[in-house]
């Protein structure tokens, strides 16, 4: 068995300039190598790379004509939003399909033909941008200001990348007529079913209060000030009825004491009449009976004072009759100072005279018996007509306060429909005022005075390619080709161990050196080495060269034939 070895690790010395340059010398193969190759592949990929065009026109939407303050814009959809939902369309499955299947334009043959038609689909989806600028402002300004977006496709082919742009703008015009016609006559639909469901809601509200007013006739909250009046009024009257009774029945007690009064009277003159006094007393008698008369008379005057004044027919009845027996006592005073002057001779007139008088004044007193005992029943009459016009009084007094008191609840309901008939009244209006603003809407999308779409800048032949970017991308190659050079290079100057120049020796043996050999190797062999370089280094270039000549030949051959 071999003795061990003993292995000392040494860290390696710092490295200066001097240093890399004599490593860039020593690998310059490692480096220049790749680099070359970065470039050959840069060029190639660049060059087989197909040309993309792109093409691009700029629409704005512009406002209606009709000035808003006419005729208010019907469609309330912003303009990003608008624009949003023409992009869904336009990119849908359906239109996207119909273009890649176009005969003129036959797209993505590569992929229809050897791939799926989703997967042309997908990638068109991806070729066609729709931009939008302007928007914000427009959106900020309630969707009403004029806003503008781009459309752009890329294709490889410049005349199909223009064409697709026109149609796409075509279809986007005719995308926002046909969204534009759709929601005018959806709106005018919509809200013409809203409208006839309002007039039939009012319709049944009304139907429904014209029903409570005739049931609740004279309850309603329009009656209250007329039913308090009403109350009141009867009242009035029922409380002028119980006057009016009361005074009645006062007249008649009046009358009652009159008619005792007269009935006394007529009973003092009847007695009188068949009393056999003499004459004289009888004359006596007579004075008496006038003056207790008339005392009986002026107490049923007072008592009519009370009451009435002295225009009142009763009080100038009572006080004729005052005055008629007045009169009578005073002719009868007047007769009995003849009588005792006169003698005997005149005692048969004399007895005569009174008994005519006392005749007389008996037959009037019955006939004022008479005439009271009929103003008594024309009284009661009056009294019973009044007590059943009383009655009848109230009755309606009692009606119109049930009404009264059922009227807050016969108000609430009332105040129930009114307001029913308000708040679909309301609806009915505006419905029936947006019912004219669709139909003039409609009307303006008819005759395209409505929003529309205008092409502020339309598609041009795109002459230059905006991919790929040769330049960038072989510069991308000789980048990546030379630091991949680089990292070989120092990976290979990493693994190698040997003592490359006398610093090395210095620095790892700590010797002096005294004096250097250069290396001695065979003529014939550098010579070897030195064909096999220059030998590899040329088939290298001549590939590459050959490699871009023909990538560059390729590209610029498609390119005249695409001219």
């Amino acid at each position: 068995m071999g003795a061990v070895q003993n292995y000392v690790s040494v860290s390696r010395r710092a490295l200066d300039v001097e240093d890399y340059i004599d490593m860039l010398r020593r690998y310059r193969s490692w480096i220049v190598g790749p680099t070359y190759a970065g470039l050959v592949i840069a060029v190639v990929v660049a060059f087989f790379w197909p040309d993309t065009f792109e093409a691009s026109a700029i629409m704005r939407i512009t406002p209606q004509v009709v000035s808003e303050r006419v005729v208010p814009d019907t469609l309330d959809m912003q303009m990003s939003q608008r624009i949003d939902g023409l992009k869904t369309k336009i990119l849908s499955r359906t239109f996207l399909t119909s273009l890649i299947t176009n005969d003129k334009l036959k797209l993505y043959p590569r992929l229809t033909n050897h791939y799926t038609m989703e997967d042309a689909i997908a990638q068109m989806q991806k070729d066609v941008q729709i931009s939008s600028y302007g928007l914000a402002a427009a959106a900020a300004s309630g969707g009403h200001a004029q806003g503008a977006f781009v459309v752009k496709f890329r294709y490889p082919d410049k005349y199909k990348t223009k064409t697709v742009v026109d149609m796409l703008v075509t279809e986007f015009v005719n995308q926002n007529l046909v969204v534009q016609n759709d929601s005018a006559t959806q709106t005018r639909s919509f809200i013409t079913d809203q409208l006839k469901e309002a007039k039939d809601k009012l319709d049944v509200i009304q139907t429904n209060i014209v029903r409570f007013r005739e049931l609740n006739a004279g309850r309603l909250p329009d009656n209250a000030g007329y039913n308090a009046s009403q109350l009141a009024s009867l009242e009035g009257q029922l409380s002028a009825a119980d006057e009016r009774i009361n005074g009645l029945q006062m007249d008649r007690r009046n009358m009652q004491n009159g008619k005792q009064s007269a009935e006394d009277m007529l009973s003092y003159l009847t007695a009188e009449g068949e009393q056999s006094a003499p004459a004289q007393e009888r004359s006596n008698q007579s004075l008496a009976n006038l003056d207790r008369a008339i005392q009986v008379e002026e107490s049923n005057l007072a008592v009519l004072r009370q009451k009435y004044r002295d225009t009142y027919p009763d009080i100038k009845q009572q006080l004729a009759r005052i005055n008629s027996l007045k009169a009578q006592r005073d002719q009868e005073a007047e007769k009995q100072a003849e009588q005792q002057q006169q003698q005997a001779a005149n005692a048969d007139a004399a007895s005569q005279t009174p008994n005519l008088r006392l005749s007389a004044t008996l037959q009037q007193q019955k006939d004022r018996i008479k005439s009271i005992q009929t103003n008594m029943d024309n009284l009661d009459t009056q009294v019973e007509r009044t007590l059943a016009n009383k009655s009848v009084l109230a009755k309606r007094a009692e009606d119109v306060r049930a009404k009264i008191e059922a009227s807050p609840q016969i108000e609430q309901q009332y105040s129930a429909l009114t307001q029913d008939q308000l708040l679909a009244k309301s609806t009915y209006d505006d419905l029936a005022r947006k019912e004219k603003e669709s139909e003039t809407a409609q009307d303006i999308q008819e005759r395209h005075v409505g929003e529309q779409l205008e092409v502020l800048d339309p598609a041009l032949l795109p002459s230059n390619a905006v991919e790929p970017n040769r330049l960038v991308i072989a510069g991308v190659g000789i980048g990546m080709g030379l630091m991949l050079g680089l990292v070989l290079a120092g990976a290979r100057e990493a693994k190698d161990t040997s003592l490359k120049n006398l610093k090395d020796v210095r620095a790892y043996t700590n010797l002096p050196v005294l004096s250097s050999i250069p290396l001695l190797e065979n003529a014939l062999l550098v010579r070897r080495k030195r064909r096999l370089f220059w030998l590899a280094w040329t088939t290298a270039i001549i590939v590459g060269s050959v490699a871009m000549f023909v990538a560059t030949t390729y590209y610029f051959d498609v390119a005249s034939k695409g001219q």
